[in-house]
Order: C-alpha cells, then sequence, then structure tokens
C-alpha cells in the first residue's frame, strides 16, 4: 500500500499501459517471424524498447508529451512514404505480390496447374485397408485408408477423403515406416498396416457406396482417385521445383525447364507460371515513365490536361467569389446575409452526394439540363450534348462541376479580405481620379492577393488530385485505347494512379502506381514551391502598403 501512495496512481497507469502495448508486440512477433517481415519486426522491437524508456525513466519526462504526436507522425506519414518508395522498386502487381517460396507452393502443390487430362494422369495401384475395431455400417469411412503404388514403385499411404469434401490446405500422408507393417507373401503390398487390414474382393460391399468418390491428397505430387476397387488414377501436380537449379520442372515437357525472369517462372515457350513474386527490380517502374512510349505518353496528356483542368477551375472560383464578394461587399445591397448563406450551399452540401446529382442532371438522354438548354435555346432542338461520354464536353463537366462546387469557398475567403483593405486606400484614388475599375486593379486585387494567394495556392494543389469529383462524375473516361497503361479523357493524375493499381486491365499495378505517385508528389511540389515564391514577392511589394 504504501509503495502504491509512494508512485502515484499514474506511474501504475503508465506501467498498465506499457504492459498492455509490451503484450500485444510480443504477439505479433512470432507472426511477423513466419513472415519473414524482418524489418518489421527489428523497428516494432526497437519502438517498444524506446517507448518504455521514455514513460518509466525520470530523464525523458519531457519526450513524453512528443511521442504520442511522433508516434502518429511516423505512423500515417512517415511510414507510407517508405512503403511507397519499396513498393515503387519491386515488380509488386496482382501477379506478384507474395514471396517465392509462397508462390513455389502454390504452383507445386495447388489444385490450377494439376493434370486433370484422363490421357495424361497416369493408372495407379490401389489398396483399401480397414480397421476392423472402428468399422461401421453407417459410415464406409470409419477407419478406412488408402494405399497408393505407383508405377517406380512409390507407396503412398494415408486417410481418403471424399472428392466433395474441402481439400485439405496442407494435406498428410501417414509414415509406412513408424507402422507395424506384416507382409506375408512378400510382394511388397502388406496384408496388415498397424490395426488396418487390407481388404479382400468380397469386402467391396463395405465401400461400393463411396468407392469412385474416394481421394487421396499426395504431397509434392497430385491427388489419386478411385476408379476400380484396385486401381486410381493419378492427377499429377504439373510442376516440381528443383532447388539446386533454382527451375520448374515440367512434367508436360520433361527436359524443357521453366526459368525465372523477374519474380516469375516462364516456361520454353513464354507461357506465365502464376503466381509470381516480390523481388526488387530498381528503378526500372520509373525508367518506364521516362522510356517507354505507350507509358510516357498517356502520362504526360495526363498531366498536360489535370495542370489546365487546376488551373482553369481555380481562376473560374477565384472570379466568381471574388466577383460576388465585391458585390455583397456593397451596403446598399439589402438581404445580403441571406444571399451569402444561400451562396455558400454548393460548398457546405456533401461533395460525394451532390456529384452524383450532377451525375443525374448531365445524363444525356433523360438529364435536366440538357432539357433547360433546350427549352432556352430552341434553335438546337433535338441536339442533347453528350456531358459525360464526349472527350470534349465531359472536359466541360467536370470543370463545370468542379467550379460550382469551390466559388464559394473564395467568395468567403474574399468577403474577409475585402474586410481588411482601408477603405482609406479607396478613397485617396478615387479623389485622384481613379476609375472604379483602376481602384480594383491597382489598389484592392493586389492587397486581396497578399492576405489570399496562400489559400490560392492550397486550392490549386486541392483541385490538382480532386479525385472524388473525376471518379464520381465520369470515372476518368471515356477510355483511351491503344497504350499499356489504362486511362482516360477526364482522367487526372491521382485517378490516373488509382487506374494503375485498382482497375488496371492487366491486374493491379502497384509498383506502377508507386512510382507514378512519386512524380504526382514532385509535380505537386514544385508547383507549390514556385507559387509560394510568387507570394513572397507580393508580399514584399504591397505588404507596406
Amino acid at each position: 500500500m504504501n509503495l502504491f501512495r509512494r508512485h502515484g496512481p499514474g506511474f501504475w497507469l503508465r506501467l498498465l499501459g506499457l504492459g498492455l502495448l509490451d503484450g500485444i508486440v510480443l504477439a505479433l512477433i512470432p507472426s511477423l517471424i513466419s513472415q519473414d517481415a524482418t524489418i518489421a519486426v527489428i523497428s516494432i522491437i526497437v519502438g517498444t524498447i524506446g517507448i518504455n524508456w521514455i514513460f518509466v525513466s525520470s530523464k525523458t519526462v519531457p519526450f513524453r508529451w512528443l511521442v504520442p504526436g511522433l508516434f502518429f507522425m511516423v505512423l500515417m506519414v512517415v511510414w507510407p512514404i517508405i512503403f511507397t518508395m519499396w513498393v515503387a522498386l519491386t515488380n509488386w502487381s496482382t501477379g506478384n505480390f507474395i514471396t517465392k517460396p509462397q508462390a513455389i507452393e502454390r504452383i507445386t502443390e495447388g489444385t490450377r496447374y494439376r493434370i486433370t487430362d484422363p490421357e495424361r494422369s497416369p493408372i495407379v495401384d490401389l489398396y483399401l485397408y480397414r480397421d476392423p475395431a472402428e468399422a461401421s455400417d453407417l459410415d464406409p469411412l470409419a477407419g478406412l485408408t488408402m494405399l497408393i503404388q505407383t508405377q517406380e514403385g512409390d507407396l503412398y499411404y494415408g486417410v481418403p477423403r471424399l472428392v466433395a469434401d474441402p481439400v485439405p490446405e496442407d494435406p498428410e500422408l501417414i509414415d509406412l515406416a513408424e507402422q507395424t507393417v506384416v507382409d506375408e507373401d512378400g510382394d511388397g503390398i502388406p496384408e496388415q498396416i498397424g490395426d488396418a487390414v487390407k481388404l479382400r474382393l468380397l469386402d467391396i460391399g463395405s465401400v461400393n457406396a463411396v468407392l469412385d468418390q474416394l481421394v487421396l491428397d499426395i504431397p509434392e505430387r497430385g491427388v489419386a482417385r478411385a476408379r476400380t476397387f484396385s486401381t486410381a488414377q493419378l492427377a499429377e501436380n504439373r510442376f516440381a521445383y528443383d532447388e539446386a537449379a533454382d527451375v520448374l520442372l515440367d512434367r508436360l515437357n520433361p527436359g524443357t525447364p521453366c526459368t525465372i525472369t523477374e519474380g516469375t517462372f516462364y516456361c520454353a515457350d513464354g507461357e506465365r507460371i502464376d503466381p509470381g513474386w516480390r523481388v526488387y527490380i530498381g528503378f526500372d517502374n520509373f525508367g518506364d515513365f521516362i522510356t517507354n512510349e505507350r507509358i510516357r505518353t498517356p502520362f504526360l496528356r495526363i498531366f498536360v490536361w489535370n495542370v489546365i483542368f487546376a488551373a482553369v477551375v481555380v481562376i473560374f472560383q477565384l472570379a466568381i467569389g471574388l466577383g460576388l464578394a465585391i458585390t455583397f461587399d456593397d451596403k446598399r445591397m439589402r438581404g445580403r446575409g441571406w444571399l451569402r448563406s444561400l451562396l455558400i450551399i454548393p460548398w457546405a452540401a456533401p461533395g460525394f452526394i451532390m456529384i452524383i446529382v450532377w451525375r443525374g442532371l448531365l445524363n444525356q438522354s433523360f438529364g435536366p439540363f440538357n432539357k433547360l438548354l433546350d427549352t432556352l435555346w430552341p434553335f438546337v432542338d433535338g441536339v442533347a450534348i453528350p456531358w459525360l461520354s464526349d472527350p470534349f464536353w465531359a472536359k466541360i463537366a467536370v470543370i463545370l462541376v468542379t467550379v460550382w462546387q469551390g466559388f464559394p469557398y473564395f467568395f468567403l475567403i474574399s468577403t474577409g479580405a475585402l474586410q481588411s483593405i482601408p477603405s482609406e486606400l479607396k478613397e485617396a484614388a478615387r479623389v485622384d481620379g481613379a476609375s472604379a475599375f483602376a481602384v480594383f486593379r491597382k489598389v484592392t486585387f493586389p492587397l486581396l492577393m497578399v492576405g489570399i494567394a496562400p489559400l490560392v495556392i492550397a486550392s490549386f494543389a486541392f483541385n490538382f488530385n480532386a479525385f472524388v469529383n473525376i471518379f464520381l462524375l465520369t470515372q476518368g473516361g471515356p477510355a483511351v485505347n491503344g497504350y499499356d497503361v489504362p486511362f482516360g479523357e477526364t482522367d487526372i493524375l491521382i485517378s490516373f494512379i488509382f487506374d494503375l493499381a485498382v482497375q488496371s486491365g492487366r491486374g493491379g499495378q502497384f509498383a506502377l502506381a508507386a512510382a507514378a505517385t512519386f512524380f504526382l508528389f514532385l509535380i505537386v511540389a514544385t508547383i507549390s514551391a514556385i507559387s509560394f515564391r510568387f507570394t513572397k514577392r507580393l508580399e514584399t511589394i504591397y505588404g507596406n502598403l
């Protein structure tokens, strides 16, 4: 009790929290080790030791306030960046996302490459055994075991299953060397194995109901299925792995092994054997964006459209928002509060829902937008604008919707910035004979940009990555064909990266998408740096006014 009072409840709560953390880490380590996640294991152990030391030692009290923030910064910012860079340096894709041992196991022991053609599957000898103590008239499988003898003389002994039963992930046989074997006639086929006695032809009635459904799973070889009371068909695995030569031996093409190229086995005829595995390929993915024309051309084409899209959207959003802010800045206007509230609705409404609404409004056949245009301009009667299916009009549509969503933001910040501009400066300009437009161009707008320029830059970066608008409105379409990567006319870089990672026609090209993410980061960072330098020049010129 004295010990508890001396340290206080805070100390014991820290110990409890650290104990829970250490317990979770200790539970995770065996799983990570089994997956060969060496870097993750070392990182977790070092991090856990550091956290324990910080929260127990009296010398590290200041760090206790930094640890939570640093932890989440590493988890949410640093680690994703490191992981993305690592993925970009590999061949990680739909067919290459597991480890080499896992890939070899699936190829050599899975059902995908099992030879099921009766003409190519050998016939083997079958012997059935049953333990009399476990025999039951109600269950034909009770105490039943199966012995298979191949043409090469190999023996496989185990408990059979029915064809309809689930395939075991790790099938196991019974080791004959560990069993008491009785072979009275010396023909190599035991009359008794342990307590199980070989069934005679007269005993066929006890298994006749399930005989043609009996299956014995043979690891690294295949599956033997009973055909008659004394024969079975061995559906062999097509491939066997030669560890010494690091090749796959093909039973359908003896003498022509399948070799490895960038984490995938390829046979002599060019056949790709899936799955492959992750391997380090260096900067090949980055190089594809520079050297591979069928990837470089779509990337540059999307980049140009992305810049145009973000710039046009920001210009129109600023122009509309600023124009409305100046209009409502006139104190003679009545009902300004209500009107300002109404103008905020596009920005305040849930963007996800509003874009879907806009998708319906712009429907070529039934959308109200085309019907409204038909009413306003009768001379275009019968001409329905393909807002979402034509390359040009799809671009107009995404710009229109994005401008509609964002102009209230600029309306709000411009309204606030206008209040900070001294009215004396405007009055002095008018006294000097400046027109209203000259006052705006030489006084109001420059001073306004000093305050809102950083927000304009941030808005450009935001619209540069306006994934939701593109994805929900057009899905990046209309599609463009004839290239090695999937993309559409309205795709921007972020939606293009999504297509690579998720909707690629060849499966998810995660490594290529990670490399594209790196380029996207460089582009946005460069544009932002240039823009902020321009902002600093504005502050230097107009900051002292």
